[in-house]
């Protein structure tokens, strides 16, 4: 009965260690590309989903605001990584933690700028490098 539950308690300490890696990936935002901002978008709906721009400039006439934010992942690779996270931490007793927690704590920023017409409404996209 002992060794039952020393082997309960060793399960739930190894999938602790094991749940930080999985939910720092799972925390991910969603992955920001060119078609993730629709032309004729608002720009209110553009400054909900990114916040405040880094920067608001015109040229030209034309209202530009450049941003700077936390690049996500698809969904798919979300999962994917985060299973296989899981059950590496598994097989290695959560050894494997030393090295997947900092690496998925890093954070990947992506810079853009978003171009807008007369109305306040997309018009177009850059992504800088």
């Amino acid at each position: 009965m002992g060794d039952i539950k020393q082997s309960i308690v060793f399960i739930l300490i190894t999938a602790f260690l094991v749940g930080c890696s999985a939910s720092n990936i799972a925390q991910r935002g969603e992955y920001i590309d060119q078609q993730s901002i629709k032309v004729g978008t608002p720009r209110k709906s553009v400054l909900a989903r990114f916040g405040a721009p880094a920067d608001t400039i015109v040229e030209d006439g034309t209202k530009v605001d450049v941003y700077r934010v936390v690049q996500g992942e698809k969904s798919g690779s979300k999962v994917a990584k985060a299973t296989g996270t899981v059950i590496l931490g598994v097989l290695t007793l959560g050894l494997s933690e030393i090295v997947a927690d900092p690496v998925t704590k890093d954070k990947e920023y992506v810079s853009f700028e978003v171009f807008y017409d007369s109305d306040d409404r997309v018009q177009g996209v850059r992504f800088l490098e």
